[in-house]
């Protein structure tokens, strides 16, 4: 029984022995660290890795052996150091100081060195101001200038980057013919659009991010020639079954060239026989005065709205020739 005891007091003696040569016999050792940084104040605030670029990097830690070996078993470690609140500004922190400031993040162990020694971290406030929106046009042409609203929105960018723009260069620009190249032409129009996110090349946050925009795009005019354009006579249903007329050119009361000026848009519809358009010579009473006699008229174009004949019509020579009274005349058709 005593013998059993000393054999148990013996070995409880070796195991506190290796404590504490463990504990008494310390070992350092390089072991690979991967440190980021993160913003720790407002939320306005964020923060950017400078140099080096390389995130990893060879922490001396010095500590118990088995201490020392858990951190090696664990490599590469990672640790983020917090950026409290501070201004913008560049900051050089000196890696040491920072790993050790928190004696939770490395316990039993000390930070002899780090390498490379320091980082250069970005501290990055936002800013956010009343911008006007300046309103630009380049190739359409416009009734009256175009107009947008609301005509100032907040932008949101960081602090250096507002002090890199001049203050005559702070607006938000909107090119209005980027949103109606293809719109109706001479209508008002009324339209939602979004706004580029960029003030002189600098990327921002926009409130709102959609504006609405107000113009009206001047009509394309166009002169276009018409061929063979057909001219109708018009008369009261007396004359026409007490006269023929008569055309000195025959071919000339049929069909006649104009040409005329109008939107491109009504002429594509001409040409598509969407819109008809076509001559008119109208004989009044006043004709019957000198019948047999040839007299020149200049027929009346009718053309739709916004649409203007280039020049003058051709004349057409006419007279009126009495029908004899005892020949059965058909009446015409009335145009």
């Amino acid at each position: 029984m005593q013998q059993l005891r000393i054999i148990g007091m013996s070995s409880f003696i070796s195991v506190l022995i290796w404590i504490v040569a463990d504990v008494s016999m310390s070992k350092t050792e390089k072991i690979k660290v991967l440190i980021s940084v993160k913003a720790a104040g407002s939320e306005d605030m964020h923060v950017e890795k400078l140099s080096p670029i390389k995130s990893s990097y060879d922490v001396k830690f010095t500590g118990s052996k088995s201490a020392i070996t858990s951190l090696s078993q664990s490599a590469p470690l990672l640790v983020e150091i917090p950026i409290t609140e501070r201004a913008s500004g560049k900051y050089t922190l000196q890696l040491e100081s920072e790993l050790s400031a928190d004696v939770t993040r490395f316990p039993d162990v000390i930070v002899q060195e780090v390498t490379p020694p320091s980082m250069e971290i970005q501290v990055i406030r936002d800013k956010t101001v009343s911008m006007m929106i300046e309103m630009t046009h380049n190739d359409l042409k416009y009734e009256t200038e175009p107009i947008v609203e609301p005509t100032h929105v907040m932008v949101k960018l960081s602090e250096i980057d507002l002090e890199a723009i001049a203050p005559e260069a702070r607006v938000v620009n909107l090119n209005a013919d980027e949103h109606l190249r293809t719109a109706e032409r001479g209508k008002l129009l009324e339209k939602v659009v979004p706004l580029i996110p960029v003030v002189e090349g600098f990327s921002v946050q926009l409130d709102p991010e959609y504006v609405t925009l107000r113009a009206q795009i001047k009509e394309q005019f166009r002169e276009e020639t018409l061929p063979a354009v057909p001219i109708r006579i018009e008369a009261s249903m007396d004359i026409f079954n007490a006269f023929d007329v008569e055309v000195r050119d025959a071919g000339a009361i049929l069909t006649q060239t104009i040409t005329i000026k109008a939107p491109v848009e009504i002429i594509e519809r001409i040409h598509a026989e969407e819109i008809k358009v076509h001559g008119v010579i109208s004989i009044g009473a006043d004709d019957k005065t000198n019948p047999d006699e040839f007299r020149f008229v200049t027929p009346r174009f009718s053309l739709p709205a916004g649409v203007s004949l280039v020049g003058e019509p051709e004349l057409i020579e006419i007279r009126l020739v009495s029908r004899k009274a005892d020949r059965t005349v058909a009446q015409p058709e009335t145009p």
